[in-house]
């Protein structure tokens, strides 16, 4: 007499693989004391384990690599101990009008020719003394505040 398995039990069986397998790769370098209360237990597996098994397999999608558990932990580490280096960005610099030679308004030169054409817009745009320096363009005074209002909030 065959005996199958209850659609119930198979379905738990498929679930059950990727938690094992989660749970085994949380297991490898873990944090957990003896000492600890169960709560602070519970705390600190989320935070060290689950967290950053969850970290290293969305790094292996989106890089398309295999990275063991342990190599990302010491990667991770590594990365959270390095000296703290200042990165400038774009974004991080202070947009500000600096007087400068004569140029054409860059956002009224724009709006000009996409509504009259180059030509006329090279002779009628507004000619300014101020740049914005980060963005490398003459603007005049109300195009900046246009431009960079987030800055000014």
């Amino acid at each position: 007499m065959l005996h199958k398995k209850p659609v119930t039990v198979i379905e738990y069986n498929k679930g059950k693989a990727s938690i094992d397998l989660a749970d085994q790769k949380a297991s490898y370098g873990n944090p957990l004391r003896r000492s600890l209360k169960w709560y602070r237990k519970v705390l600190v597996d989320i935070l060290l384990n689950v967290s950053v098994v969850n970290a290293s397999y969305i790094f292996n999608i989106v890089t398309e690599s295999k990275m063991s558990i342990t190599h990302f932990r010491y990667c991770l580490v590594e990365s959270l101990i390095k000296k703290n280096e200042i990165v400038h960005s774009p974004l991080a610099e202070k947009h500000e009008l600096v007087p400068v030679n004569r140029g054409r308004c860059y956002k009224c030169y724009i709006k000009t020719s996409a509504d009259k054409g180059r030509k006329f817009a090279q002779s009628h745009s507004l000619k300014v003394k101020t740049k914005c320096i980060p963005c490398n363009k003459y603007l005049c005074l109300s195009c900046f505040n246009d431009t960079h209002r987030c800055a000014l909030k």
